[in-house]
Formats: C-alpha cells, structure tokens, sequence
C-alpha cells in the first residue's frame, strides 16, 4: 500500500508567523510553491496559501476607494488588478494603501485550522483530506514535529508511478 512517507517531500519550506503578506509573496513567487506551512516554536500553527493573500489583498482593496466595480468574484486577482490599472492619477493613494497592507502579517491571514497527515497514512487518506478540507497540501506531521508536506501534485504523481 502506498503510504504519505512514499511521495511526501522532506524538504518543506515554512514561513513564521512575523512575516509580512508581501515577504511570504515573494518567498512563494520565487520558490514557485502556492503555500506553506506557518511554524513558530518548532510547531505547525497554521497555513498560508497564494488564495489567503488574495483574498485578503483584494478585500482590503475592495473597502479602499480605488475599487469601485466589483466583478463577479471578490477573492480572486482581478480587484487587484483593476485597482492596479485605475491607479493612475492616484498612484501616491495607491502606494500608500499597499504600505498599509504591508503591515499585516501571516498571522493575521492565515489559516490556522491545520489539517495534517502522518508519514505511515494510506495515501487514499491524504487524498479524502484534501477534498474534504479543500485544501491542495497537507503537512505531514510525526509526533509534534513537522517533517514533510505532500500536495495534490504529490498524489499524481502516485498515480503514475
């Protein structure tokens, strides 16, 4: 039976609850990850994904006065970029919300319901975890100490291996 351990990745890239929004952006645009787990004190307190910044950035961008057309979806990219291509003559109001939203850190977006898996779970398990949580990668956890992460990637991988 193919178990998490098989297909879990060791080398997990977390983040601390400090950080701000904008850092975790950038750690997860230039690793190429959408999310990570939120460790403080050797601990898994939460997670953090592409879609809680834009959620939360889009948000914050809705209540500003640079949005006034909402689209359809208010969680999704395009409330930034329509505050991105309406800021011309208020590029200075503009810069200044974003150092605003600067400020927020991972703890005040991220989730801090953490669905985990262990390293010797079935991986049908991680997969019913993942759909019934709607969540796209679990950390893997042994006692108390976080020592993997498998994704929705991970478990098609198993599929072809």
């Amino acid at each position: 039976m193919k178990k998490v351990r098989h297909y879990m990745r060791c080398d997990v890239l977390f983040v601390r609850p400090n950080f701000s929004v904008f850092d975790i952006a950038r750690v997860f645009s230039k690793n190429h990850i959408s999310g990570a787990p939120v460790v403080e004190k050797g601990k898994v307190v939460g997670m953090i994904s592409i879609s809680d910044i834009t959620k939360f950035m889009s948000i914050h961008l809705a209540k500003s006065d640079f949005i006034t057309e909402i689209t359809h979806d208010p969680s999704t990219l395009s409330i930034m970029l329509l505050a991105i291509m309406k800021m011309g003559k208020d590029y200075n109001d503009f810069k200044k919300e974003l150092e605003r939203l600067s400020n927020f850190k991972v703890k005040d977006i991220m989730c801090r319901n953490v669905v985990a898996i262990t390293p010797e779970a079935p991986l049908f398990e991680a997969a019913g975890l993942m759909e019934k949580h709607d969540v796209n990668r679990l950390p893997v956890i042994e006692g108390s100490k976080l020592i993997g992460i498998i994704t929705r990637a991970d478990l098609l991988r198993a599929l072809v291996d």
